[in-house]
């Protein structure tokens, strides 16, 4: 696998728009072109277009914590959150989710963070165990039907 993070641009927004995941996962996460849109408008957002090598395969969202002007009372004001991570349905259990979130502890880590945090629907039991697999823990938090996940860098 060739994976690479870069920043969403025009020529991705289509592309992007057609990547989905498989209908059972549909009330997880918002469609790619929600994320894009919204990104615009939340402060300390910044959304990638994650490749595999020539071919898009996701995107992942990320919230500079401490840029971010509207903060829950659960956020650590240190952190850089996962806001939404959509792998592709034809490109899951394929590593990539899993080298989206190393580049996410990389992003964190270049701006001094002190940690990763990702929220995910309670009953996405796949989603929490593969963060958990790659060393995130409950923090016992909640918002709404979403449980928060923490990894300390």
């Amino acid at each position: 696998m060739a994976f690479a993070a870069r920043p969403v641009t025009g020529a991705d927004v289509v592309p992007l728009e057609n990547i989905t995941v498989h209908p059972e996962q549909d009330r997880f996460i918002a469609p790619n072109i929600v994320t894009i849109a919204q990104a615009r408008f939340e402060t300390g957002a910044y959304d990638f277009c994650l490749w595999d090598g020539d071919t898009r395969v996701g995107l992942i969202a990320l919230i500079d914590m401490a840029e971010h002007d509207d903060r829950e009372e659960i956020d650590d004001p240190e952190a850089v959150y996962v806001w939404r991570l959509l792998i592709g349905k034809d490109f899951q259990r394929r590593g990539h989710g899993k080298a989206a979130m190393d580049f996410a502890e990389d992003w964190a880590r270049k701006r001094s963070r002190r940690c990763v945090q990702i929220q995910a629907v309670e009953d996405n039991v796949a989603a929490i165990a593969m963060y958990q697999a790659l060393g995130y823990t409950l923090t016992g938090h909640k918002s709404g039907k979403e449980v928060q996940l923490e990894k300390v860098l």
